[in-house]
């Protein structure tokens, strides 16, 4: 007699088969298949390293295409000064006896100014070369301030010489992140009256950096300057300047708090800013159309002196400002989820593994592979769909493909609609976890540390009644279709 009538004769729906009990010993045990399940987990991981190498590749090509941007339109903007530089010599004599002879030693005194007031109006865009695209700005800067009148007590004497200070050669130095972004001729105003043009180069000073936390944290190279020459008839009373620019840039702004009191205020159309720098602001608001933010730096909070001997730009460590943040950089955020590759493929297999128990259908290791090579793919097709949708819609259709290509996988193995649609709720969950995970990155260890002991605590309470041993086999329900 055939199948169909042994069907039809017990009263079971025809073309559906009753599963068979798994053969007893160990090599078909539970606990066989947990090993074979670990093992596969482990091997998937050079797989998920060579994605994760890729990523680091595209990441770099953006980069790459980012500064290829910036060069043509403008860098990392940092705006250091005003600074007064006087250049003079210390007369000295040296030697004991008749071997005393006059020398002549050349410095440089910078000066800060009493007060600098900063006003910024930037305007952010983004431009766009193939499929990658960096934040560029247009900056509308104005530098309003006072420096104090030039004393000769100002100038030391350090080895008991005279003090001859070279006034006709006095000159107002900034330091630019970049000159050649620069939109318009800059000049300076003193006093209201009329302008002076600024010329190219730092004058006296050198472009070096004190320090390398400028360098580190800014990732930009050393900065270039302007200078003007100050009328000697102004240093002795003390001036007013006001220096307008307009300055192209990207990815972000900075200042110096130049001033014995430093105030900036910023507003920009950007709704993604990143703070960063020595100081944070003093306030800041930000919506859907921007932001403004301001910041006070007081003389003790600079920490350095108003006048100084030095031969370098100062408080170029010393920088506080604003990055435009894209809203997702999905290379860091991709390159993040790798990491917990392992969880999320262990978790997906658990499951599998519970349902294959209570199915009483076997799911062969190499099946495990395949679902586990499923979730590998998703990977590669997140990064891939990213750089053309974005990071949210790429990651629905990823995880949506993968989601749907498992759960029918795994369904149609155990001969279990219900276990296909156990797994894909399962999936659903944990590609829901997963993105919560790099979207909340301050909650992240929290949300792994909840997820991973309700997983075990299901895992503990579904397998209770296998037999891990496999001593006696594993019988299976009747239908196929009962988990």
């Amino acid at each position: 007699m055939t199948d169909t009538t042994d069907q039809a004769a017990s009263g079971r729906p025809q073309g559906r088969r009753k599963a068979q009990p798994r053969p007893a010993g160990f090599r078909n045990s539970p606990s066989a298949k947990i090993v074979l399940i670990s093992i596969v987990t482990l091997l998937l991981l050079l797989p998920t390293t060579l994605i994760w190498a890729l990523v680091e590749e595209r990441a770099e090509r953006a980069n790459e295409v980012a500064r290829d941007i910036a060069r043509s339109w403008g860098g990392i903007q940092q705006i250091n000064g005003p600074y007064l530089v006087v250049p003079f010599k210390e007369t000295y004599v040296t030697g004991d006896g008749d071997k005393q002879v006059t020398a002549t030693d050349w410095r440089t005194a910078v000066f800060f100014p009493d007060r600098l007031d900063i006003d910024g109006e930037v305007s952010v865009e983004e431009r766009r070369k193939s499929i990658y695209s960096l934040p560029v700005f247009l900056g509308k800067i104005a530098l309003k301030g006072h420096f104090g009148g030039m004393e000769d007590s100002r100038f030391r004497a350090l080895k008991g010489g005279t003090i001859d200070i070279a006034m006709d050669d006095a000159v107002l130095v900034m330091g630019i992140g970049d000159v050649a972004a620069l939109r318009s001729e800059v000049s300076l105003r003193l006093d209201g009256g009329g302008s002076i043009p600024f010329e190219p180069g730092f004058g006296h000073l050198s472009a070096e950096f004190a320090g390398s936390t400028a360098r580190n944290v800014l990732r930009s190279a050393s900065p270039s300057g302007i200078n003007a020459a100050v009328p000697a008839s102004k240093l002795r009373s003390g001036f007013a300047f006001h220096i307008p620019l307009q300055l192209n840039g990207s990815t972000g702004i900075f200042f110096a708090p130049a001033g014995q009191t430093t105030k900036v205020a910023l507003t920009s159309d950007w709704p993604h800013p990143g703070f960063t720098g020595a100081f944070l602001p003093e306030t800041r608001t930000i919506t859907d159309t921007g932001f403004s933010a301001s910041w006070t730096i007081p003389y003790l909070a600079r920490g350095i002196p108003n006048a100084m001997e030095t031969s370098i730009l100062p408080l170029q460590g010393k920088l506080l400002g604003v990055k435009f943040v894209e809203p997702v950089d999905f290379y860091q955020t991709i390159s993040r989820s790798l990491k917990y590759a392992i969880c999320f493929v262990s978790l997906t297999f658990l499951a599998v593994f519970v349902l294959e128990m209570r199915s009483g259908w076997s799911f062969h290791w190499m099946q495990y592979a395949l679902v586990g090579l499923a979730l590998v793919v998703f990977y590669v097709m997140l990064l891939a769909l990213a750089e053309h949708v974005g990071y949210d819609l790429a990651y629905l259709l990823a995880a949506g493909a993968a989601t749907l290509l498992n759960a029918g996988y795994v369904g149609s193995s155990l001969k279990s609609r219900t276990a296909g649609a156990i797994m894909l709720s399962v999936l659903t969950v944990i590609f829901g976890i997963l993105f919560a995970l790099m979207k909340e990155q301050d909650y992240a260890l929290l949300i792994g540390s909840l997820i991973g002991f309700l997983s075990l605590a299901i895992t503990m309470f579904a397998t209770q009644k296998i037999d891990w041993s496999g001593a006696g086999g594993t019988q299976a329900p009747e239908s196929a279709e009962t988990i």
